[in-house]
């Protein structure tokens, strides 16, 4: 069950999010030759149009290729001798990278330079004739591989030919789909067993609720004469109230009774020394509530479970620096599949708030501005919408590589850190 609920919500997850880079990027016009879910070889592949869609076999992300964006490699090194074929204007069409392929009347040439984004051209030594040659790539033009057709990209269809706001929106929309794909789920979740309301279901044993005699059933009206209407607004009193004593008017049978409770704090550890606060009274709510009340249900756990990652990321960045720091804090793929193990055995509501929460934190640490990450390359489109200008190519692809780098490394100690944790530690 574990395993099976894993890949599921990892590939929902990845496959939403990616799907998001994907929509807007062909809206914009932008080509994208590949959309991948995982990493690594390719285990399924599907052709529609011009995009590829594989299956990968490691489960550490995916990726949408979008032409000009600086992730595709030239094909076609210096010294290399390929086939071509050109069309009746002597432009290329077909450049062969095997011998798999049925083209006829092809010549044969040694590359020593070639460009497939900006001039687009290939040069060096006609084989047949020996004679240089330079010949323009065609608009519309493929790489032949085991008998695919690979669409070169026109400049007009590249990435950073684009102006700064499509090249923002397909960046920004595969973390803005996992905030979409968060708020569907909690919103299924409140239609599947309802909203939280003020209506007090059962009281938690040795609580100040249990102590001053509150019971189930009795609805919470007033807290300090401040009218409930929602169960998010006695969490919100009670956490600004700050512990101090609280008057708490309630409808019993009919019939409205007042108690004055003091809040207990309650800590929820997050990582090794550091924990998150809030105060409670002891009960857990009756789920019901009007339609309003789902949709709010569901905005509002979205909008909560973001400034919880949010909150754990600020923890997390500030014990770097006051030297708490642990990898404990992080979970790789290894921790994901164990935690979505534990949760898949609580019930499917409790699996449906998991991925949705999951979900809210793949699009917020997408958004970290970390070169290689969605937040990083938007930096680099801001920068450009600002200056009028692209950033230096040079300088671009070095801070790319680095932050490629730097995530590797944290991928790495963060799976072994995981692995250790959970099967050689035990």
């Amino acid at each position: 069950m574990g395993i099976i609920a894993f890949i599921i919500i990892f590939g929902l997850l990845v496959t939403v999010h990616e799907f998001g880079h994907l929509l807007f990027a062909k809206r914009a016009g932008i080509m994208c030759p590949e959309f991948a879910i995982g990493m690594g070889p390719k285990i399924f592949s599907y052709k529609k149009n011009e995009t590829l869609y594989t299956i990968r076999l490691l489960p550490v992300g995916g990726y949408v290729l979008m032409a000009g964006s600086g992730m595709e490699q030239n094909p076609i090194t210096e010294g290399m001798s390929v086939n071509i074929k050109r069309n009746d204007t002597g432009e290329v069409t077909h450049v062969l990278l095997d011998d798999q392929h049925q083209f006829q009347q092809i010549e044969q040439v040694e590359v020593s330079e070639s460009d497939f984004e900006d001039a687009l051209f290939i040069e060096g030594i006609n084989q047949y004739t020996n004679e240089r040659v330079r010949y323009n790539v065609a608009h519309e033009a493929y790489f032949v591989r085991e008998g695919d057709l690979i669409q070169i990209a026109p400049r007009e269809r590249q990435f950073k030919n684009k102006k700064p706001w499509p090249k923002f929106l397909a960046l920004f929309a595969g973390p803005l789909f996992n905030f979409i794909l968060a708020f569907v789920l909690f919103l299924g979740l409140a239609f599947m067993i309802g909203a939280p309301t003020p209506t007090i279901n059962e009281v938690a044993k040795d609580s100040p609720a249990q102590e001053v005699g509150l019971k189930q059933g009795d609805t919470i009206k007033e807290i300090n004469n401040e009218e409930i209407k929602s169960f998010k607004q006695v969490k919100s009193i009670l956490d600004q109230n700050g512990g101090d004593v609280i008057k708490l008017t309630v409808d019993r049978d009919g019939r409205e009774k007042v108690f004055n409770l003091k809040p207990k704090l309650f800590e929820q550890e997050v990582s090794k020394g550091k924990s998150l606060k809030q105060y409670v009274i002891g009960f857990n709510p009756e789920f019901g509530g009007s339609v309003l009340d789902k949709i709010m249900y569901g905005i509002n756990m979205t909008i909560d479970g973001a400034t919880k990652i949010f909150t754990l990321l600020g923890i997390m960045f500030a014990s770097i620096f006051n030297g708490t720091f642990s990898f404990d804090m992080l979970n790789g793929p290894v921790g994901i599949y164990k935690n979505t193990e534990k949760v898949a055995s609580m019930g499917i509501e409790t699996l449906i708030g998991y991925t949705a929460m999951l979900s809210v934190n793949l699009g917020i640490m997408n958004l970290l501005p970390i070169p290689a990450l969605d937040g990083g390359r938007i930096l680099f489109v801001i920068y450009e919408a600002i200056f009028r200008k692209p950033i230096n190519k040079k300088a671009e692809m070095y801070i790319l590589a680095a932050g490629a780098i730097f995530i590797f490394f944290v991928m790495i100690m963060v799976t072994w850190n995981d692995i250790s944790r959970y099967f050689l530690n035990n």
